[in-house]
């Protein structure tokens, strides 16, 4: 250690360290301070991001080769410390990337990225919301798998290799067993999605539910009003319901946003990967062994493997899959659900329409469930979990195009999944 260098630039590094990832512990040996030491500053820093830890930091400066994953996850870390609010200091703090660069700066990372780059990383990980729009004030009716397949989660996770070439790594979890079937491409379109979850179905089953957050490669794009997307047209085709959660909460996919954490740790910062064929390569090691010998907190001590032993799933066959026509699918009869909070108008958005709800349930979360068939629309609230399912209204939904009948080769006893869906 560089016994010239301030006390406030020691406790800076520290700081700037922790939020990028590495333990206590770690920072404390390398530093040479007691834990009691670490504990003091990072609590002053939870208290106010603000903190000034030196006025003329010589904390190790970033190369734009170098900053990239670090910072990252100091952008990451800062964003969720302001956000969370804990303190009187961070209570009505602000948020944005101005802010966060201002942080970055205090935290000795020289040159700090621009705002732009700042943006970019919030963007990728769904934390642009504005101020306040991530509040839980109001009752969050969250689904629960019933058994295997009940549920997927299907998220893309940006991650960029030395040089800069961008990988889009596709993810798919089981919210009940927690399986997952990962893929990687150089683009993240709806025609990539199409070709990842029918790969996903055949590997680990259709689900009766797929979950998405509102990436324009899921829902079809934000562009054209009661836009009906290949990806949605898709499941409906090989009758799966999707699942939209709502707008700025990426909270509610939390268990594909742990296992990325997971993903992160295990599998891409423990390699330096050259190109898409030897991350393509080495992913389905990891997967292996993720499936094989991790255990999930929520799973009690078994893996994702033992929660699925005996478990038959329907899988997409090739036979089933020549069924679905190559190009552009045509609107199958089924139900899309999208959750969304009601905004100070009284109003929702869906498929980009605004839709009148009401004054009476701004702040409230509503369940919103398309009818493609009936061609309705109905909003429904729970108001807590011991509460029963309120529908506020209904209205009609008209298609531009015909609606088609399930095929019967994709007919399934969807009895227990209408015991967990509203209506």
């Amino acid at each position: 250690m560089d016994t010239n260098r301030s006390e406030q630039a020691l406790r800076c590094e520290a700081i700037r360290r922790r939020l990028a990832g590495e333990s206590r512990k770690q920072i404390c040996a390398d530093l040479k301070r007691a834990t009691s030491w670490f504990d003091k500053w990072w609590a002053a820093y939870r208290r106010d991001p603000q903190t000034d830890f030196a006025d003329q930091s010589r904390a190790p400066q970033h190369s734009p080769q170098q900053w990239s994953a670090e910072v990252e996850q100091l952008i990451v870390s800062i964003r969720r410390v302001r956000e969370a609010g804990r303190t009187p200091e961070t209570k009505y703090g602000f948020i944005g990337h101005r802010t966060i660069q201002g942080d970055l700066e205090r935290l000795g990372v020289k040159p700090p990225p621009s705002l732009a780059k700042i943006q970019r990383v919030l963007a990728e990980h769904d934390l642009t919301h504005p101020l306040g729009a991530a509040e839980d004030k109001a009752y969050y009716p969250r689904l629960l798998a019933w058994e295997p397949n009940a549920i997927h989660a299907t998220d893309i996770i940006t991650r960029h290799l030395r040089g800069g070439a961008e990988i889009q790594n596709f993810h798919t979890i089981d919210h009940f067993s927690q399986a997952v079937h990962l893929s990687q491409t150089l683009a993240k379109t709806s025609t990539t999605v199409r070709a990842y979850l029918l790969e996903n179905w055949a590997d680990l089953g259709l689900p009766f539910i797929q979950q998405f957050d509102n990436e324009g490669a899921f829902c079809g794009g934000h562009t054209h009003p009661r836009v009906i997307g290949q990806v949605v047209r898709l499941c409906l085709f090989c009758g799966i319901e999707p699942l939209f959660i709502p707008e700025y909460e990426p909270k509610r996919n939390q268990l594909i946003e742990t296992f990325h954490s997971v993903w992160l740790r295990g599998f891409w910062s423990r390699r330096v990967f050259r190109n898409l064929s030897h991350v393509q390569r080495e992913a389905p090691i990891f997967v292996d062994n993720y499936q094989r010998d991790y255990r999930p907190p929520s799973l009690e001590g078994f893996s994702p493997a033992q929660m699925r032993c005996g478990y038959k799933p329907f899988r997409l066959t090739a036979a089933l899959r020549k069924l679905i026509p190559e190009g552009r699918l045509p609107i199958t009869a089924g139900h899309i659900h999208l959750m969304r909070k009601v905004d100070s108008q009284g109003t929702i958005s869906l498929l980009n329409e605004t839709w009148s709800v009401g004054k009476k349930w701004m702040g409230e979360y509503i369940w919103s469930v398309i009818d493609t068939l009936a061609q309705t629309l109905t909003f429904w609230h729970l108001a807590d979990a011991d509460a029963q399912w309120q529908r506020i209204k209904s209205r009609c939904f008209r298609l531009p195009e015909p609606v088609e009948p399930l095929l019967p080769s994709f007919h399934r006893n969807r009895a227990r999944c209408r015991e967990h869906l509203p209506g």
